[in-house]
């Protein structure tokens, strides 16, 4: 299939990325700015906040860096180990677990590891008040990848649905569906097979076929 990409899904990548970051960065400003003021007490709490959203704004970062982009430092031979200290990172201090599981997994390939990093951020947005991320992989060729949101309220939306068709509209995308498309684009270009599955409103499943490394 034809690989290009409308650069419409650049700019809203950018705006989910953006999203992302702010909350954090914001947060390192506001610390900063009460670290200022000199009071001692103060300081040091200011300061306790700007580590806390700096190492969560890292951890966004690195993950977005092999989700996103080209991730030129991704080591195949330790793909699934990297791909979880990623994902743990993105979770971590939230209202979202996380569970992970290999069952003779293989090491894995760049592009199948970025299509998984994309399901696990698709599963976590679609936990609304929290739950869990359970992530399966199973067999050696192909890996086959299981990611589940289990929690209240687990909902994969009328128009993230959409997103994910292969005569997806461009134009409809927004930064709150561009994940979906992201993770339907990548499974095509892939030929990976992509399923989606719904378990009445507290579970929403994404299956798909990872390439081993080569």
């Amino acid at each position: 299939m034809d690989g290009r990409i409308d650069p419409r899904i650049i700019e809203l990548l950018s705006s989910h990325l953006c999203h992302e970051l702010i909350s954090p960065v914001t947060a390192v400003n506001h610390g900063l700015e009460l670290a200022a003021e000199g009071d001692a007490a103060l300081t040091a709490e200011a300061m306790g906040l700007v580590r806390q959203s700096a190492a969560e704004a890292s951890r966004k970062l690195q993950f977005y860096r092999l989700a996103y982009g080209q991730a030129a430092a991704f080591d195949s031979a330790h793909g699934f180990a990297q791909a979880r200290e990623l994902a743990q990172g993105l979770l971590e201090g939230g209202k979202i677990a996380f569970a992970w599981a290999e069952q003779a997994a293989a090491p894995v390939d760049k592009q199948a590891a970025k299509l998984l990093l994309n399901m696990i951020a698709l599963a976590r947005d679609v936990l609304p008040r929290g739950g869990t991320v359970n992530v399966v992989l199973a067999g050696r060729a192909p890996i086959r990848a299981e990611v589940a949101a289990v929690g209240a309220g687990a909902r994969l939306a009328p128009e993230a649905r959409a997103a994910m068709a292969d005569d997806a509209d461009v134009a409809q995308l927004t930064p709150r569906t561009v994940q979906a498309f992201l993770v339907a684009w990548l499974a095509r270009r892939a030929d990976a097979g992509l399923e989606v599955e719904s378990g009445g409103s507290d579970r929403v499943t994404f299956k798909a076929r990872l390439a081993p490394a080569g």
